[in-house]
């Protein structure tokens, strides 16, 4: 099975901080993640991964990171990340393109990026 990306690691840590009351049953989720598929949508990613069934569930409410953001080498704007649950058990990263760019160029396994807790700053209206 795969590893998670830097990108993905470092968005969820993002994400799971925002929640310390949890830490331990969300920080023994995340030692025993897997990534089962991974798509580039060009509005932005799915990664869907697995937590081992040993692994404490969470009563956390779904999804997590309405704070969490990633400036991205190439976007202008960046991405939201949101980190979704089943049965208290993390199931799905998503990356979404906060100003609408197309991402299907991108390589989100290599990409430079910094995580952020705001987007980048928007011009305007976006189309």
């Amino acid at each position: 099975m795969t590893q998670l990306t830097e990108l993905e690691r470092a968005a969820i840590e993002a994400i799971l901080a925002e929640k310390p009351d949890h830490f331990g049953p969300l920080s023994e989720q995340l030692q025993s993640v897997t990534v089962e598929k991974r798509e580039n949508t060009g509005g932005g990613f799915f990664t869907t991964i697995s937590v081992s069934s040993l692994a404490q569930a969470a009563i956390v409410s779904s999804p997590l990171g309405l704070n969490v953001y990633a400036n991205i080498d190439g976007m202008e704007h960046g991405l939201g990340m949101l980190l979704f649950f089943e049965q208290g058990r993390m199931s799905l990263l998503e990356g979404y393109s906060v100003g609408g760019e197309n991402t299907s160029a991108i390589d989100f396994g290599t990409v430079a990026f910094a995580i952020n807790d705001s987007p980048a700053t928007l011009h305007g209206n976006v189309r």
